[in-house]
């Protein structure tokens, strides 16, 4: 009996229809290696949204060479003005108007394993499908050529929450995948507003309206390093330093800025227990030392590792955070 039902649910899964929201510009050094590693896919009830941010070289199927099977997956969109990576991909996202039981996002040059997507649905179908359910995981890093291997991202050992999206991204979009209600909840926000990440927002958003965050430790995605890279790895002793340097300098805070306004205008959607978790860090960053000491350890919010929380201990201290 137990098998049956674990036989039914795997068919299951393959009838679930899934959105994949592709961000193209200028990107034909890699797309075709992206794309064939999608249609390579183990799940393969899938349809490719496109979407072209103005690029010099525009995308065109023909200069790919792929199968007519293959082209019947994609739909291509293009804009007639450049609006940056993290509007591309969250307009593509709530434009779309077909329904999809899960909804990706994939960048123009990186490389899926073949089970990526199953895993993901397979991780996802263990939550209610009437709450907001977000999928993301780790990724091996590679160079331009796929031979080059970089190392893997970080894994991070707490959980993830709103605190800790308040002030980390912990998955890049290139691995998330999450259902109808999340996608519903994220085309309930205020997108059109400046927002740093799709990725970061699609997490911040989920988690504090209470959403379930499924955090992967096994890796199912090449992530290609390269010089076009809009964000890269942040892994090596180096960029560390560097974001530790952000803390004192005060990148951070601007960053911050930006991430909070958004939230809050957005904090309708949060639940009770995240808006105040949200109210207290913003006390956190205005009131006098002691105060804000006070408030930091009251709103709970953390970052993944012992000196990313040294960091920005440090930050809520100097006012830089």
């Amino acid at each position: 009996m137990k098998e049956f039902n674990r036989n039914a649910l795997n068919r299951s899964y393959k009838k679930r229809k899934v959105a994949i929201v592709l961000g193209f510009y200028d990107g034909y050094k890699f797309i075709k290696r992206q794309l064939q590693s999608i249609f390579e896919q183990t799940h393969q009830n899938f349809i490719i949204f496109v979407t072209d941010d103005n690029s010099k070289d525009k995308f065109s199927l023909e200069k790919l060479n792929i199968s007519e099977r293959n082209k019947n997956k994609i739909r291509v969109r293009f804009r007639n003005k450049n609006i940056g990576y993290a509007q591309n991909f969250l307009n593509a996202l709530v434009s779309i108007d077909e329904y999809f039981d899960y909804y990706a996002f994939s960048d123009q040059d990186d490389i899926w394993h073949r089970e990526k997507l199953e895993k993901a649905i397979n991780s996802l179908e263990g939550y209610p499908d009437n709450q907001a359910n977000l999928y993301g995981s780790r990724t091996e890093l590679i160079g331009e050529s796929e031979e080059i291997k970089l190392g893997k991202s970080i894994e991070f050992k707490k959980s993830p929450s709103f605190q800790n999206a308040i002030t980390q991204n912990i998955f890049g979009g290139n691995t998330m995948v999450f259902n109808r209600n999340a996608f519903d909840l994220i085309c309930s926000s205020n997108i059109n507003q400046k927002i740093i990440a799709h990725d970061w927002w699609c997490y911040q958003i989920i988690s504090g309206a209470g959403g379930n965050i499924f955090y992967d430790k096994n890796i199912y995605l090449k992530y290609r390093q390269h010089n076009n890279n809009l964000i890269g790895s942040n892994v090596s002793l180096k960029d560390k330093w560097l974001r530790f340097c952000r803390v004192a300098n005060g990148d951070f805070k601007i960053q911050n800025d930006h991430n909070l306004k958004a939230i809050i205008n957005n904090q309708n959607l949060l639940n009770k227990r995240n808006r105040t978790t949200l109210t207290n860090f913003m006390r956190a960053r205005n009131s006098n030392l002691f105060k804000r000491i006070f408030y930091f350890a009251k709103s709970g919010v953390y970052r993944q590792t012992f000196i990313g929380n040294i960091a920005l201990f440090i930050g809520v201290v100097i006012k830089k955070v």
